[in-house]
């Protein structure tokens, strides 16, 4: 039987290298599937380092990108100029200034802006990052200190029935917009 969650506690000593190969296996594979619609929920978000092409191991899914580090931004304007529809939630605090400006300069670039949906919430604490068939839930933001210094727990699934039921919730976000 397929084990369909994986709780991982994550120190700046262990669990690290984990975390971040499991956010690029998951990037990697929506990358293959694109279309439908992930989110980003996280009260503080940058522009982290998701998969890591310097071998050029990944250089299919976007001969564009390179052999170098591929950030949040590059993935997610590759996943919407392929169809995929992209929800963010965070807060409007200063921290996030700096990406959230990014991704508005990148998506008009692109001519992306029917793809993307940016909501700010003051009161945000939930975590998560939804994809197409799998979910990343904790403690963790999405920043550096998040991936690499901080203190955390995460727990991963592919249960369908989480990922469908973890949908319906994220959704309720969007009310009034």
């Amino acid at each position: 039987m397929t084990a369909l969650y994986r709780r991982i506690f994550k120190s700046q000593q262990t669990g690290v290298a984990v975390i971040c190969e499991l956010l690029q296996s998951m990037f990697v594979g929506e990358m293959l599937r694109a279309g439908g619609t992930i989110w980003i929920v996280s009260p503080w978000v940058s522009n982290v380092v998701l998969i890591d092409n310097r071998s050029g191991n990944f250089d299919t899914l976007n001969p564009e990108w390179s052999r170098r580090e591929i950030r949040l931004l590059d993935i997610l304007v590759a996943l919407m100029s392929r169809g995929t529809r992209v929800v963010i939630v965070t807060r409007d605090v200063d921290t996030n200034s700096g990406f959230l400006d990014g991704l508005r300069d990148i998506v008009e670039a692109h001519a992306l802006e029917r793809q993307i949906v940016v909501k700010t919430d003051k009161f945000l604490h939930t975590k998560g990052i939804l994809l197409s068939e799998s979910l990343l839930m904790g403690s963790m933001n999405l920043t550096y200190n998040g991936l690499a210094m901080n203190d955390e727990w995460i727990q991963f699934s592919i249960d369908p029935d989480d990922v469908a039921n973890t949908r319906l919730e994220f959704d309720k976000y969007l009310e009034g917009v």
